[in-house]
């Protein structure tokens, strides 16, 4: 879960190919990052919100 502007074009370009692939994997990708996003920039005040968010797209077909 490294910062996007770390990867590599070409591990850029895979992403970009399995995200377009799996619409599952794009879900669970974009709650991974946000939860990294929380933990590394110390908002833990939004935690709750981040539950919240991945309990309905877990709902989500």
């Amino acid at each position: 879960m490294r910062p996007l502007e770390t990867l590599t074009e070409s591990q850029d370009e895979r992403l970009l190919q399995v995200r377009l692939a799996c619409p599952d994997i794009t879900r669970a990708c974009d709650l991974a990052r946000a939860f990294a996003d929380l933990v590394r920039h110390r908002r833990g005040y939004l935690l709750q919100e981040w539950i919240r968010q991945a309990e309905q797209e877990h709902r989500t077909p």
